[in-house]
């Protein structure tokens, strides 16, 4: 197919890949202001996505036509896949694990917990077009212990990756899977038995290990007709004497002082977003910058920052080294910055 042809096609699929949701169905509740009629919407004081659409299609066109640099990476991103597999087995539990992007493998006491399973090629749903990810995951599905929990944060496809489900389906049908309002009978379809849907601060506890929703500041849409019929989140874990924030996806404002902090902090550890930061007159409602991300971590109290969704995939104008740069520079104090690599397994009594 002709560069000149596909493009449109690409353009649209993009379009709706990096956007998220499946139908609504009925869960409006009109006590709670992120509830529509039609949807959801973000905290009050939210920056609002207003996009031009000529300059929607600019940055999209930008994303499907540039070149991918390899000096772009840092060095020494990525742990060898067979030290990779070797840290894992030999780390004590309470572990975690950055497999890429916004995925985590994190174990606390008997429970294993697996966020935002991305282990596509791309973030995507066809193929031939979409973000293609920089380097491979630092483990393969069938490197991981069974696992008792997937937490899901959105329905974009780098965090929403089906094919992913579908393999973890496969290796354990009855795994618990905790997904934002509205994408329940999506996740049912790729093989999940054992779904439940959480609205913001909906606690679920699985072996003496609690979850609690969080809000975050995004949105949703995985095809052209559903934007925002599901609900966005992150999620507060906790067991074994560590707590762990994973914010998701988002955008900085004022919910997370006046609300989220108050009502589920503090946290030991907080894993915050610092990739897709630019351009920022387009990405600020949606995306934190390493410094913003930074800043969460302070708000909720964390001893540690990770940051998280950067390395992977190429999702905005930023470079990996922009956001490991930006990330180095900016500074909470009290707060300890802990950058792991691509494939690594701490053990969280030395976090």
């Amino acid at each position: 197919m002709g560069f000149r042809v596909m493009f449109p096609v690409a353009a649209a699929l993009f379009l709706a890949g990096c956007a998220t949701g499946t139908a609504q169905e009925s869960r409006h509740d009109p006590g709670k202001y992120h509830h529509t009629e039609t949807g959801f919407q973000n905290p009050p004081g939210s920056l609002k996505r207003e996009i031009e659409p000529a300059r929607f299609f600019r940055f999209v066109s930008r994303r499907l036509t540039e070149e991918f640099d390899t000096s772009t990476i840092p060095p020494n991103h990525v742990v060898p896949y067979e030290d990779a597999k070797a840290q894992l087995a030999a780390t004590p539990n309470p572990r975690m694990t950055w497999i890429n992007h916004a995925t985590f493998l994190i174990t606390l006491g008997g429970v294993n917990v697996l966020t935002d399973p991305f282990f596509s090629e791309r973030a995507s749903p066809v193929a031939f077009a979409g973000p293609k990810r920089y380097v491979p995951p630092g483990l393969k599905i069938g490197d991981l212990p069974p696992i008792d929990v997937i937490l899901i944060s959105h329905n974009h496809y780098d965090s929403y990756d089906i094919p992913s489900l579908q393999t973890l389906a496969a290796r354990k049908r009855d795994t618990l899977v905790l997904v934002p309002l509205g994408l329940g009978e999506l996740t049912r379809r790729a093989g999940l038995a054992n779904v439940k849907e959480v609205d913001w601060y909906d606690e679920t506890t699985v072996g003496g290990v609690t979850l609690t929703s969080t809000p975050a500041i995004h949105w949703s849409r995985r095809t052209l007709g559903d934007t925002n019929e599901s609900l966005w989140n992150g999620f507060m874990i906790e067991g074994a004497g560590r707590k762990i924030w994973f914010v998701g996806d988002t955008g900085f404002g004022p919910v997370f002082e006046k609300e989220v902090a108050p009502r589920v902090g503090p946290a030991d550890i907080a894993l915050v977003p610092i990739g897709a930061f630019l351009p920022r007159d387009f990405m600020r409602p949606m995306h934190t910058n390493p410094a913003e991300a930074l800043r969460l971590a302070k708000i909720i109290g964390a001893r540690t920052a990770v940051p998280m969704h950067w390395g992977t995939l190429p999702l905005g104008e930023d470079t990996p080294k922009d956001g490991l740069a930006a990330f180095a520079a900016a500074n909470e104090k009290s707060v300890a910055k802990r950058v792991m690599r691509i494939g690594e397994t701490v053990d969280l009594n030395s976090l």
